[in-house]
């Protein structure tokens, strides 16, 4: 009998632990990306007054929700003849390299660099998953999302939106 009750307690137990294990699973915790890095200017190729063009290549690190420490490298390409905001502004194009312990995960980042009231530079835009150019277990992702940077010394860039996984 005591054995009886012992194993009736236990089944509630068994079932809460299965529901944490679920909504743990990969399967759930396999659509979002957020990332937060802190990063700094590395080199600029400065064609404006020959073509409107700026380059420029920022290195850093932060944190990826579920694959944690990471360092992020984008190349960054802007044409200074498209202001979409006011003058001073650009349209952005960029490929950023997000390297975990887990693998390398490739956005393409598409934005519109703007002022804010302070001077402060605002880049927003939006990044799409490259999971051939991915590798680990990033390769073969999926996934969309926004992006923003706020250009400083250091600049913070964050990533938000959705993420999946092959496996």
């Amino acid at each position: 009998m005591h054995n009886a009750r012992t194993h009736s307690r236990r089944r509630p137990l068994v079932a809460a632990a299965a529901a944490l294990v679920t909504a743990d699973s990969p399967t759930e915790r396999n659509t979002r990306l957020n990332g937060t890095f802190t990063t700094t200017l590395r080199a600029i190729n400065n064609q404006i007054g020959t073509y409107g063009i700026e380059q420029a290549i920022v290195k850093g690190s932060g944190t990826v929700e579920r694959f944690g420490r990471a360092t992020v490298t984008t190349g960054i390409t802007q044409d200074r003849t498209v202001t979409p905001c006011g003058a001073g502004s650009s349209v952005d194009q960029s490929t950023s390299r997000i390297v975990t312990v887990r693998g390398k995960l490739i956005l393409r980042l598409s934005g519109t660099r703007c002022f804010g009231p302070d001077g402060t530079e605002v880049v927003r835009g939006t990044y799409v998953v490259d999971g051939k150019a991915s590798s680990g277990v990033f390769a073969g992702a999926t996934g969309d999302g926004e992006s923003k940077a706020v250009i400083g010394t250091p600049s913070t860039v964050t990533f938000t939106g959705k993420l999946k996984v092959a496996s």
